[in-house]
């Protein structure tokens, strides 16, 4: 998977609690959102299977792509902010040697979130030599497109799942991704989630959870102020990071619209 230089277009500092802030560029939002139209609609939508699809049924290409991308908003905000954490993080923390699960290609409605853990990165730089240098992120996504209440936070709704991540759901998840990969007879994909899961043959290996929201840019100090409890097990692999971006509404569904174009 290429990185699409998507972190170049936000400015990252850290908030007086510790949170890390990517903000999106007022001045380069043209051409950021201009970069995601193609790579999110291949996350539901190979280029290979909408090519068979448009040449085995006679439809176009436009008509196979609304088969697939969500039309209700509550899913579109919510995969957008899952998708632009697939692209984002990676590009700041993992080198080019790695495994993206696609969970959006897999859903079995596009109008019912996916299954288990929002997000999942795994890095092995030596594919034939596993290393405790080898790495899983796993991700909890929130988005938020209006005005939260007083007291609400999407962050610590991320938080609170990141944790359940953290206890008991990353192993469900694993699983569910090697089912997933066995169903698409991508035998690669399974052998090398299997270093990952099989904890008697392999050596240990890093894991860092992350909770993230991409709310509107107007209601961040919301989110912020509303931070109030990061689990102490998980503080020393935990991350909490806000994506901001002005408009928010109207940038997920510029870009679900932009994508039946591809």
């Amino acid at each position: 998977m290429v990185n699409i230089d998507l972190l170049t277009h936000f400015e990252e500092s850290t908030s007086g609690n510790g949170v890390t802030l990517f903000t999106l560029k007022e001045a380069e939002r043209d051409d950021f959102f201009n970069k995601l139209p193609q790579p999110f609609r291949c996350l539901y939508l190979t280029d290979e299977d909408l090519d068979w699809r448009t040449n085995e049924f006679g439809t176009s290409r436009a008509d196979e792509i609304i088969d697939k991308i969500p039309d209700n908003p509550t899913i579109m905000s919510g995969e957008f902010s899952e998708i632009l954490c697939y692209y984002i993080i990676p590009e700041k923390y993992l080198p080019s040697s790695h495994l993206r699960p696609p969970k959006w290609k897999w859903k079995e409605s596009k109008n019912n979130p996916a299954h288990f853990t929002d997000v999942i990165l795994f890095c092995q730089n030596d594919l034939d030599n596993p290393s405790t240098d080898d790495s899983l992120i796993s991700i909890e996504s929130k988005a938020r497109a209006t005005r939260p209440t007083s007291t609400e936070s999407s962050l610590q709704k991320a938080i609170d799942d990141a944790h359940k991540d953290y206890v008991s759901r990353l192993g469900e998840s694993l699983f569910h991704l090697k089912t997933r990969y066995k169903d698409d007879r991508n035998a690669e994909a399974v052998n090398r989630l299997s270093r990952f899961m099989d904890v008697a043959n392999y050596p240990t290996f890093l894991k860092h959870f992350k909770a993230i929201a991409t709310v509107d840019g107007s209601f961040a100090d919301i989110h912020l102020n509303n931070v109030t409890e990061i689990p102490d097990d998980i503080r020393d692999t935990f991350e909490v990071i806000l994506i901001r971006i002005e408009d928010l509404k109207g940038a997920y569904e510029h870009t679900f619209t932009q994508i039946l174009a591809t």
